[in-house]
């Protein structure tokens, strides 16, 4: 989709909600049903704030408790305190609103990461990648939750229902293969007619099949923050519906080894470091990266296989064609992705097409009425030949009407890669060294990315150096984040481009 295509109003008013303050998260968001039945610790908070926390993390989902974990494991912690607070109920945002695909992005996209940094830089990204979807089995396994939240191996069936898409993934995965060999052959390329066969597939041109894992994100990242409660009880706590409204550095000179002040409507906090794990929202306490980071809403759902359909170890990426519609300003978002429950078969499934100003908000309070619509009309008609049959007419389901459907909110960047590091004074306004770090504008692609940027920001804050692990790119560096290609124009015209 070409920019010049959309009229003027629409742009203006475009990089006007680019630039504009997220908000806190709303109350009232959709359910998903990820989140169904709610963890015990849903609504954890204590019964009065601390007065003093060392390390205030905003946000309790996959970035915020990889900072914890790290946090609290460190030697170099000590016996400091951790405080996560969190505007509504405890893991409820990005985390478990995903499709929940323990799958690395790098191959799809190292062919756009070369251009746009280099062929080293796309090989270290897709490393990255790969050695934070090894940390969360690991932590999993080592947590005893690995059964818990369902994680399982699948073969994920990647399909194309053009020749050009399908043609730049292809070159995109063999630039992958042959700067990254430790994983040469992961992807395979099969034939429409296979597809179809094998699949029960249909409008496709081909596709590729890969070994991935799929699993429950709620479930792990609730599990492990109830873990830390029980085994830091005097050093960590959590403060869920509890929103970080403002952060301040006090000027009474008073307390000067908890310089911030945090304001909430349940009282003020004080920390020494703060953490800003907050993904599309990030732009309401650091308002100086609105634009070079903006929330994308995009919707999923979750219904019962058609009655033929079984539960098959497998997880779908169905890739279409990007459009736009001027008459109706209708966009498809040109990806749509399903895996299935370990133990009930389950579908959850999502993907988009919403009004092209729809995409960019932060409510995810109620489903875009297109997106809705949309995601009806998706199973099994527009991609399943087979398997949905009713078994005593014979009838052929062509729609569904989901049991539950929901939205939620990504980061997106304008450069397309995360922002992790320390914040600049000259960007938060407050100039206290190293003092806020950030981990934020995952792209829609943060399972992969997540917990690995948790954990450097909390290294980092304990006095280490980067990671080697942690491609130089993602860093928070203030000339990256004041330059041209993190600009509102550069995010607009990097979201048409998605």
């Amino acid at each position: 989709m070409a920019t010049p295509e959309v009229p003027p109003e629409l742009l203006s008013k475009l990089l006007g909600q680019i630039s504009s303050d997220p908000g806190i998260p709303l109350q009232g968001p959709t359910i998903a049903a990820w989140q169904e039945p709610a963890h015990a610790l849903a609504d954890v908070h204590s019964d009065k704030l601390p007065e003093c926390v060392d390390f205030a993390i905003i946000g309790s989902g996959i970035t915020g408790c990889s900072v914890a974990k790290t946090l609290l494991e460190h030697d170099a912690a000590g016996t400091k305190s951790v405080t996560v607070f969190d505007a509504r109920r405890l893991t409820t945002g990005a985390t478990s609103r995903n499709g929940g695909f323990l799958m690395s992005h790098a191959p799809t996209f190292f062919a756009a990461f070369a251009k746009a940094f280099g062929t080293d830089t796309a090989a270290q990204i897709a490393r990255y990648c790969e050695r934070t979807l090894g940390e969360i089995v690991a932590a999993a396994k080592a947590e005893d939750l690995f059964d818990e939240c369902q994680i399982r191996d699948v073969e994920t069936v990647i399909t194309f229902a053009d020749e050009d898409s399908m043609a730049k993934f292809a070159e995109s995965v063999q630039m992958y293969q042959g700067h990254v060999p430790e994983f040469r052959g992961t992807y395979n390329k099969i034939s429409k007619e296979q597809a179809e066969k094998d699949h029960g597939l249909k409008n496709i041109v081909g596709a590729f099949t890969t070994p991935s894992r799929v699993f429950w994100p709620y479930r792990l990242i609730t599990g492990l923050h109830q873990r830390l409660l029980a085994r830091y009880p005097q050093r960590f706590s959590i403060e869920t519906n509890t929103p970080v409204t403002s952060v301040a550095v006090s000027t009474d000179g008073t307390n000067p080894a908890y310089p911030y002040v945090l304001t909430t409507p349940r009282g003020v906090v004080r920390a020494s470091k703060v953490f800003h794990c907050t993904s599309g929202f990030v732009g309401h306490l650091l308002p100086k990266l609105r634009g070079p980071v903006f929330p994308c809403r995009l919707t999923m759902a979750c219904d019962r296989p058609g009655p033929q359909f079984g539960n098959r170890a497998v997880s779908w990426l169905w890739h279409v064609p990007i459009s736009w519609d001027p008459e109706t300003n209708l966009v498809e978002q040109g990806l749509y992705w399903m895996q299935q429950n370990a133990q009930t078969g389950d579908l959850f499934y999502g993907g988009d097409t919403q009004k092209l100003d729809d995409f960019i908000t932060s409510n995810d309070t109620s489903v875009s009425v297109d997106a809705a619509e949309n995601l009806k009309t998706l199973l099994p008609g527009r991609i399943f030949a087979t398997g949905w049959a009713d078994p005593d007419t014979g009838a052929g389901v062509t729609s569904m009407n989901p049991r539950r459907t929901w939205c939620g909110i990504l980061s997106m960047t304008a450069d397309q890669v995360p922002i992790v590091g320390h914040v600049p004074a000259s960007l938060s306004g407050r100039d206290v060294d190293k003092g806020e770090w950030v981990a934020v504008g995952f792209n829609g692609y943060g399972m992969g990315q997540c917990w690995s940027a948790g954990e450097a920001i909390a290294r980092m804050a304990l006095g280490e150096d980067k990671p080697a692990w942690l491609p130089d790119v993602y860093l928070s560096g203030e000339a990256r984040l004041t330059g041209a290609t993190m600009s509102t124009e550069a995010a607009l015209q990097s979201f048409f481009e998605r």
